[in-house]
């Protein structure tokens, strides 16, 4: 089945939701630390997170106590990714992340598929969270860089 005859053709992620063990503590990092804006809060509690024209990207809702009594643990989530301008971006977000304690998993690095540079860090419940940029473009072909062509490396602060 080729994408044009396919049904369901999605434009872009929409939004993520996490659950919260702490919302309070969540909604100030998303905020403070990355720097996202409150859209609005729902009567449930449920904060919708923005950064750009969107009324969401992010939202975040409390976890039930039942949830909780299961304790901390390994997530589901494999990551978030998010686009930045430039290599030069990156760099500049990682040190600010790190002068607030944010952790940080290791330097900026130049992955293989999608030939864009990242890196990766913790939300404060655990998340992992991805900053990158430059990834490639699927020309009209349809069409991905061959894998010898391929290239990591970690890039120098």
């Amino acid at each position: 089945m080729t994408d044009t005859a396919h049904p369901i053709r999605v434009r872009k992620i929409g939004h993520v939701g996490l659950y919260c063990r702490d919302l309070a503590k969540m909604v100030d990092f998303y905020t403070r630390v990355l720097g996202f804006k409150v859209s609005d809060v729902n009567e449930k509690g449920m904060t919708f997170l923005r950064f750009g024209g969107d009324h969401h990207s992010f939202v975040l809702a409390q976890m039930s106590a039942e949830e909780q009594k299961k304790g901390a643990g390994a997530t589901l989530l494999q990551q978030i990714a998010m686009e930045v301008a430039s290599l030069d971006a990156l760099k500049r977000i990682r040190k600010y992340l790190l002068s607030q304690g944010v952790n940080v998993r290791g330097k900026i690095k130049h992955e293989g598929p999608g030939n864009d540079y990242t890196f990766d860090f913790d939300d404060p419940e655990g998340n992992r969270l991805q900053f990158f940029s430059d990834m490639d473009r699927i020309g009209w072909d349809g069409k991905s860089r061959p894998k010898g062509e391929w290239k990591r490396f970690e890039v120098d602060d």
